[in-house]
């Protein structure tokens, strides 16, 4: 029996329905009453019985307004009453984060329970000082053989975890029962013992399903579809977090962080989530970490020795320290936030490390975002750092998954939360090609879709390194990826891909490939749905993250024939358009295939990286893209474009379309109308300063910058005769271009 020598009473919950059991109603149910899905009794046996008990006091009517208010926990109840009705079940343990549920779920069962007949005792471990003594003053006298104790915040008590399973557990009536809840689940030492696995119950309590948030949404007074639609998304069906935004929206009004966009977008919200989510007794360090996991996909120790700089500063060793004593040092402060990490009730570890559920992964960020932004920089760094590192060094199998953790960086920016699956990073996977029967009539199935079935089947079998195959956790097929070497491609290739010829023509026209320079020919395909590529998008991503290390890689080219499904990834990620390359179609109109591009020789691979890193931090969405230097054109073009701008200066519509408005002469910003007349004006001015260019600036002056009305008249305003005036005129074009494609290569002259 329980020990009756015990120290001062402490104050322990008044049952849910005080008196109500004492009163005999609920011992006059017959055992073939109404049940309810949950377990539970149904309405009108529930009425019946307190009609029975008499007038019902003000506790039993509040307690029957929360259990009629509990939203989605018919699973947990359920599987609580099968327990408490099994004989040699002694424990239920109710385990998950802050703010999940569980005291609504501890007051609708001990609510059943009651009306059921069986005495509960509503005990809060923050209201007992965790010692044995006054634990067992707190349930003095008041557990009787049929009492059910219902144990609240039982991480108050966790100093008493062992003495609770070992020493007090075993001195209760067997007919007794405990259900305990709290945010971290039992002991290993419990989960270890047998005797807990043949008498305890464990339930993990977790976030809603939609229906059941939809249902809190709508009973705390948001009706309106699309602000409720954005609340359910937002708080990833966490009850608390749908309340306190809920509170927030309706003070807010017409300026609620949910009209906004954003659940978190309000401190408010945030402060209140935080404070469940962070433990009371959790040091600076533990916070920090807790921050890593809010920004970083998957967290492991080298990742926390990383960011954390657990390595302890050379300057403050001893001059004799061994470094690997450091190295050890550092590893156990890795070791040791891990395993503390791995204990918090929301944490989850997969095989690529840890992870936070994605609610408190999203309140983490936003809290640090808000409360200090230099800390959050200097922590998006220092994770980023630690990626773009392991990238470089990664195969191919750990670089996929390496770069889910870096677009995991972009999923606060609204640009790239509408283009790529964030919720399924990793979800995919990449394997070669098989070159079977079965797979190329497959491969062939799904190329259909881009009109390129031919010239899919002549890359598989010139480069069958070429093509990806992209599988779910299941095995099943969900698209292809290609990524083709246009640059040893022959003419046999070429010509069964008009699509690789058009591209391999366009090129030489733009900037033709040096020797030894690689060319990406690109191209993904989704299986199932085309037009949706989901998942597969994100796969693309890090088959071109991939590809684009390649060593010397100059242009990288991506083609589709669905171009609005895939134009605004490629836009997103810095490529520009080349123009689009008709193929035969099922009918008899061709097929346009767009042709995207960018030139990595004149950008190289870390500066395009570097540049993405703005658009991880862009919660707006409204970073610019990084786009490469301009598309350049061949001299022959450019000289073309030159002898042409000069006579269409004087047409401002000319000039906004003209070829140099895209070349590396103008910034992005640039008016061609504007900036070209005047780039042209400066290489006039250089002539004319240098007396053996003189009378050819002079004759471009007089008949393109300031035309003299003819080139008879320019001839007499330079003092020329008119052979001569031509010559000149001949030779000052000739250095206009030279001039400009200087400026085209190595960058224009400093503004004056």
């Amino acid at each position: 029996m329980i020990n009756s020598n015990a120290g001062p009473r402490v104050r322990a919950r008044p049952v849910i329905l005080p008196g109500v059991a004492r009163a005999g109603w609920a011992t006059d149910l017959t055992p073939d009453r109404g049940m309810r899905d949950d377990g539970g009794m149904s309405e009108s046996d529930e009425t019946a019985a307190i009609t029975t008990a008499g007038l019902p006091r003000a506790g039993t009517v509040l307690a029957r307004a929360r259990r009629r208010r509990l939203r989605g926990r018919a699973d947990e109840l359920a599987r609580l009453h099968r327990w408490v009705r099994t004989p040699e079940m002694l424990v239920a343990f109710l385990h998950g984060p802050g703010g999940v549920g569980k005291s609504a779920l501890l007051d609708a069962f001990g609510y059943d329970l009651e009306l059921d007949g069986r005495p509960t005792l509503r005990l809060d471990g923050a209201d007992v000082v965790p010692t044995p003594a006054e634990f067992r003053s707190a349930v003095q006298g008041q557990l009787g053989a049929e009492t059910v104790l219902l144990l609240d915040r039982f991480e108050a008590l966790a100093g008493l975890a062992s003495w609770f399973w070992r020493e007090w557990l075993p001195d209760l009536p067997a007919q007794a029962r405990v259900v305990i809840a709290g945010r971290q689940p039992p002991l290993a030492s419990w989960r270890a013992d047998p005797a807990f696995l043949a008498c305890g119950l464990v339930l993990a309590v977790r976030n809603l399903d939609r229906p059941a948030a939809a249902e809190l949404i709508a009973d705390h007074g948001i009706d309106d579809p699309e602000d409720a639609a954005l609340l359910a998304t937002s708080s990833r069906g966490h009850p608390l977090a749908i309340v306190v935004a809920a509170d927030v929206h309706r003070e807010s009004g017409p300026a609620s962080p949910l009209r906004a966009g954003s659940l978190l977008g309000h401190p408010d919200v945030t402060a209140v989530l935080v404070e469940r989510f962070l433990d009371d007794g959790a040091t600076a360090r533990q916070r920090r970490a807790l921050h890593v996991c809010g920004h970083a996909r998957r967290v492991d120790r080298a990742l926390l020795r990383a960011v954390l700089a657990l390595d302890r500063p050379a300057a403050t060793a001893p001059v004799d320290e061994d470094d690997a004593d450091a190295d050890a040092d550092s590893d156990a402060d890795a070791d040791a936030l891990m395993s503390w990490l791995r204990t918090r009730p929301y944490a989850e570890s997969h095989p690529d490390g840890l992870s936070v559920h994605d609610l408190v992964k999203d309140v983490l960020d936003r809290d640090l975002r808000w409360r200090d932004r230099a800390a959050f920089l200097a922590l998006h760094a220092a994770i980023r750092r630690v990626i773009v590192d392991r990238l470089a060094r990664a195969d191919d199998r750990e670089h996929d998954r390496l770069a889910g953790d870096l677009f995991h960086l972009h999923r606060h920016n609204p640009a790239a939360a509408s283009l790529y699956a964030f919720e399924d990073l990793g979800g995919v996977v990449t394997r070669p090609i098989r070159t079977d029967p079965e797979e190329l009539a497959w491969l062939r199935r799904t190329c259909a879709a881009e009109y390129r079935t031919a010239a899919a089947a002549h890359w598989v079998a010139a480069q069958p390194e070429a093509w990806s195959v992209f599988e779910d956790g299941q095995g099943r097929r969900t698209g292809a990826g290609m990524v083709v070497r246009l640059d040893r491609a022959g003419a046999d290739d070429l010509e069964h891909d008009p699509v690789a010829r058009w591209t391999w023509d366009r090129l030489a026209r733009r900037r033709p490939p040096e020797p030894g320079e690689a060319v990406l020919l690109q191209m993904v395909v989704a299986a199932d749905d085309p037009q949706a590529p989901g998942v597969v998008a994100d796969q693309a991503a890090a088959l071109s993250l991939r590809a684009w290390r390649t060593r010397g890689l100059g242009w990288a080219v991506l083609t589709t024939a669905l171009e609005p499904v895939w134009a605004p990834m490629w836009r997103y990620v810095g490529f520009e358009r080349l123009g689009s390359c008709p193929v035969p179609g099922d009918g008899r109109e061709p097929v346009e295939i767009a042709v995207w591009a960018r030139d990595f020789a004149r950008g190289g691979f870390d500066s395009w990286l570097a540049a993405m890193a703005g658009q991880e931090l862009d919660e707006a969405g409204t970073a610019p893209p990084p786009v490469a230097a301009r598309i350049a054109l061949s001299r022959t073009d450019f000289d073309d474009a030159v002898a042409g701008l000069l006579k269409d200066l004087p047409r401002p519509e000319r000039l906004r379309a003209h070829p140099l408005a895209g070349s590396g002469l103008l910034d992005p910003d640039d008016d061609p109308t504007k900036a070209l007349p005047r780039l042209v004006g400066r290489a006039v001015a250089e002539l004319r300063r240098d007396p053996r260019t003189e009378l050819a600036g002079r004759a471009i002056d007089r008949t393109y910058l300031r035309p003299a009305g003819s080139q008879e008249r320019a001839a007499e305003v330079i003092g020329t005769s008119f052979s001569t005036y031509r010559r000149h005129l001949a030779r000052g074009t000739r250095l206009v271009q030279e001039r400009l494609w200087e400026w085209e290569v190595h960058g224009p002259p400093e503004r004056e």
